[in-house]
Order: C-alpha cells, then sequence, then structure tokens
C-alpha cells in the first residue's frame, strides 16, 4: 500500500464525500472506489445517503492511519454534521433531507475546490454567495454529474473545467433561504424543524402542483431539475401573488372536477396550506385572493418522479403523466370535503366506486374522481313533489348516528330514492322526504340494537359526556351491563329516550 503523497486537512462547511474526493484527486485517485481501496475500507459499507455518508469510526481509524497524523479533531465535524437530528424526520414528506447524488454551484468549486456539505441538503436551491441555482448538471453539455474526483475540476463528459464555462444566469434567493444558509453555517442544530418539515411539503407539492394526493419519499429522487422547484417552494409559502397563480393554473387544470364542488377543484391548495405548520405569507392569504385579475406569470410543471412506485402504471407513462391529478384517496377525499374518514369510508363501502389496482380493504385504496362523477350522475335531482334537499353538514344525520356518507351510498345502492345537484354532487343531496325520516330511523336503530359508547352519545344527542352521565342518574337512560363500566350506554333505553326526545 503506497504512501499517500499529499494529506489535506478537511476545511470547515466541507462534505465528507467531498473530503473524500479532494484527497484522492490530490493523489490522482478520482473514482471512489479507488479511494475507499486505497483507504483500505470496504465502500459498500458506507454508502447510505450519497457516496460516503454517515461518517463511521472504521473510516476515521482509516484516515487518521493513512495520513499519518491525528485527524479526530478535524473529522468530528463530520460527525456533528451527521447526528443533526432534523435531517431525518418521518413524519416529514421527504423524510430524509440528505441527497443521494451531486448538485455543485460551479462557482465555487472553480474557486475553492471544496464541495459544501450544504449543497446536498434537498432544501436549498440557491448559491447565495453567487446567487445562482444549484446544479445537478454540467451547465456545459448538460450530462448529469457523477461522484467523482474530476468534478472538482470540471465536467468529467466534455472535460470543460469550470472556470471555463459561461457564468450561470443569475437567480434571487428568498429571503428565507438565505436565512437558512447562515444558521447552516453558524450554528446547523439551531434550525427550525417545523420550517424544515414545510419546505419539504411544499417542494413535494411544487413536483406536482396540480394532483390532491401526493406520496411521501424516504429521500428526495434524483431529478436534474430540482434546485428550480426549492426555489418556486420558497416562492410558494412567501408570496401570497406567487400562490394565487398556482391556485388560478389549478381551476385550469382541474375545471373537469368542478361537479364534485369548487373545493375540489381547489384541493391541492387548501390540503397543502392544511398540512403546515407555521403561518405563511402565501397560503394564509392565497386562498383570499380574488382569482379575477391574477395572470399567468410562470406555468407550473408537474413531475412523474414524485410519485411513488405503485401510482405509477403503463398507461400513465405513456401518456404523459395526465389523469393522475384526479386521484383520491379516503384521507385526501375527507381533507377536501370537511369530512371525518369514517364519514367517508360509509360513502365508498361496498365497492360503489372502482377502485385502482382492485384494492378494495386498504385505507390506502385510491379511486379516480370522473369515475366518482360518472357513478353520481347516473342519479340527477329528483324534480317530482316529496323530494328535498339535505345538506352534508345537517346536524340530522348526527342525530341519527347517520352521515352523508351513508345516505350517498344507499342512494346509489337505491335502497332510498335520491339524485344529485348538478354542480356540487356531494354536498347537494336530494331524497324523497318520507323514505328519507324511515331511514334516519332505521340508521338510529342500527346503531342502538347494542351498546353505544359514550363519547358517541353525547356526539348524537350535542351535548358533554357529563351530560349524559346526568340523564343516567335521572333514568332517562342506562348504563350498559355487558361493558367497562361508566364508558358504554345502554342502546335500547338510548333508543327509547330518543324517541321521546325527538
Amino acid at each position: 500500500m503506497k504512501r499517500l503523497a499529499v494529506r489535506p486537512v478537511p476545511v470547515k462547511g466541507e462534505s465528507l464525500t467531498g473530503y473524500l474526493l479532494r484527497l484522492g484527486k490530490l493523489n490522482c485517485m478520482f473514482q471512489p472506489l479507488e479511494i475507499m481501496d486505497a483507504l483500505g475500507v470496504e465502500k459498500s459499507s458506507h454508502v447510505v445517503k450519497g457516496w460516503c455518508q454517515p461518517a463511521f469510526g472504521d473510516l476515521f481509524d482509516a484516515l487518521e492511519d493513512r495520513l499519518e497524523r491525528p485527524l479526530l479533531p478535524y473529522l468530528r465535524q463530520f460527525e456533528g454534521l451527521d447526528e443533526l437530528r432534523w435531517q431525518r424526520d418521518w413524519e416529514r414528506m421527504i423524510q430524509d433531507v440528505r441527497m443521494g447524488y451531486p448538485r455543485v454551484c460551479t462557482q465555487c468549486v472553480s474557486e475553492t475546490g471544496v464541495l459544501d456539505w450544504r449543497w446536498s441538503l434537498a432544501f436549498t436551491s440557491t448559491c447565495p454567495k453567487h446567487s445562482s441555482l444549484l446544479t445537478a448538471e454540467c451547465p456545459s453539455c448538460h450530462k448529469a454529474l457523477k461522484w467523482s474526483g474530476g468534478m472538482l475540476l470540471g465536467c468529467d463528459k466534455c472535460e470543460t473545467e469550470w472556470a471555463e464555462m459561461e457564468r450561470p444566469l443569475s437567480s434571487s434567493i428568498s429571503g428565507l433561504e438565505s436565512q437558512l444558509w447562515t444558521q447552516l453555517e453558524q450554528d446547523p442544530a439551531s434550525v427550525d424543524p417545523t420550517v424544515i418539515h414545510d419546505l419539504c411539503r411544499a417542494i413535494v407539492y411544487m413536483m406536482r402542483p396540480f394532483d390532491s394526493l401526493h406520496d411521501t419519499f424516504e429521500a428526495a429522487p434524483r431529478l436534474i431539475k430540482h434546485s428550480e422547484c426549492v426555489a418556486r417552494a420558497y416562492r410558494t409559502l412567501q408570496e401570497s401573488q406567487f400562490f394565487a397563480q398556482w391556485r388560478m393554473q389549478c381551476h385550469e387544470k382541474r375545471k373537469d372536477l368542478l361537479p364534485l364542488g369548487e373545493e375540489f377543484i381547489e384541493a391541492p391548495c387548501k390540503l397543502f396550506s392544511d398540512g403546515l405548520l407555521n403561518d405563511w405569507n402565501g397560503p394564509k392569504h392565497g386562498l383570499n385572493i380574488p382569482l379575477v385579475g391574477v395572470s399567468f406569470e410562470e406555468v407550473f410543471p408537474e413531475n412523474t418522479r414524485y410519485i411513488a412506485q405503485p401510482r405509477r402504471e403503463a398507461v400513465f407513462e405513456l401518456e404523459g403523466g395526465i389523469g393522475y391529478r384526479y386521484q383520491l384517496d379516503i384521507a385526501s377525499i375527507a381533507s377536501t370535503m370537511a369530512w371525518n374518514e369514517e364519514d367517508v369510508e360509509d360513502l365508498v363501502s361496498n365497492g360503489i366506486f372502482p377502485t385502482f389496482k382492485n384494492v378494495t380493504q386498504s385505507k390506502k385504496r385510491r379511486f379516480d374522481a370522473k369515475q366518482i362523477i360518472g357513478r353520481l350522475r347516473q342519479f340527477p335531482v329528483q324534480t317530482t313533489d316529496g323530494f328535498i334537499e339535505i345538506e352534508a353538514d345537517s346536524p340530522i344525520f348526527r342525530r341519527n348516528f347517520a352521515n352523508p356518507g351513508m345516505l350517498v351510498n344507499d342512494i346509489l345502492k337505491k335502497v332510498i330514492p335520491g339524485g344529485f345537484g348538478e354542480g356540487n354532487f356531494l354536498s347537494r343531496i336530494f331524497v324523497d322526504k318520507s323514505r328519507f325520516e324511515k331511514w334516519l330511523l332505521q340508521q338510529r336503530k342500527s346503531a342502538t340494537r347494542r351498546s353505544v359508547s359514550l363519547n358517541k352519545v353525547a356526539f348524537a344527542l350535542d351535548c358533554t359526556e357529563q351530560d349524559v352521565r346526568r340523564l343516567v342518574e335521572e333514568k332517562n337512560v342506562k348504563w350498559a351491563t355487558h361493558q367497562e363500566w361508566e364508558k358504554w350506554i345502554d342502546g335500547p333505553s338510548l333508543f327509547e329516550y330518543m324517541i321521546r326526545l325527538y
């Protein structure tokens, strides 16, 4: 094993991958495998995110041995960066923000020959020093960059050095990103994880801006234009006018869903805003900006790489990704309609709406909104006498242990005569008045055949649990004898009480 002729120490802010590539380049070893072989470390044991993360003890030992000097104080910076808790969060839309492929500021690399560790974070987009987007491709030949010592000099493909290339176009950096760069330089541990949570949400939504069903990713997939999307994510959070443009384009792209109601057209914007942890200027005011007078200044592109593999289909890929913006699951329907998920479970029960890929039992089963519209259109509004309109948020559902999902389901199964109002199908429900009263009574009977939980009784009676306990003391209803004490109410006694009450 030959002695390393050049033995540099790590530079502040340098990534571990960048340091190893620089060490190799200075000793005429340009490929990652060559460098790891020279250190006597198995490369496979270190490839987690990027080329060489996290920093393991055996790698440190190998570096000190081969560089023949105590390096532990210098190497501690890599260990500290790997221990930053906000880098991994399993409840985030991008769970691990460390990227597995190189992005660089070509001007910085040309000037310093060092790879900054912050370039590998999924939520950075722009170099604050040169006001240019970080790139994952050669600006000259447009080939994707790969981990190699040669990338510290220029492009391995066209062999053009960074200094010889034209300066990239200037790109303004947002105030929020500029602040994050400063925090990452001075005290990375101080970065607010809720801000990273919201940024990751914005990135995923900007990749699929007209889809109302978004997937969670273990890490950001490789994407040449990732930096551009991240820059849009910052604008989405901070600029109300930019958010309004997105909202307007949702109206244009999703206009086919108008029969389900305007809330389905705006669902991407609303679901995004509802899922944020912080109160941002854009989403806060964007939903209230009227669409009249807002012009299309920018087209929001969609990227199929930000759809999890289970949602990909051959037909979808061939059609260029159109159609997936109309896909829904139980959670997205509930959030859009302001229903709870139990209501939606009742809506889609009995297989009344077809599912993708024959998935019929999972909570994650998916539906095509266009197919839902087609099914509802088979039941137009009844114009004969005796039909009444029932609003989806009517308290009459609560009082009878029912919900609008149950009613829609039974109309579609022809259990009860009814139909739906054009333009807002799921909110304008029409039913035969006399049959509806019988239907409500049947729902109440069915729910009270056995014992009923205390919280459900309180909800149905629109009172507190303490009020229900008082009803028991006054002998209006009884405790269930076969359930845990003071948690369940006897169903038949509750049914009799409700008959008297209503």
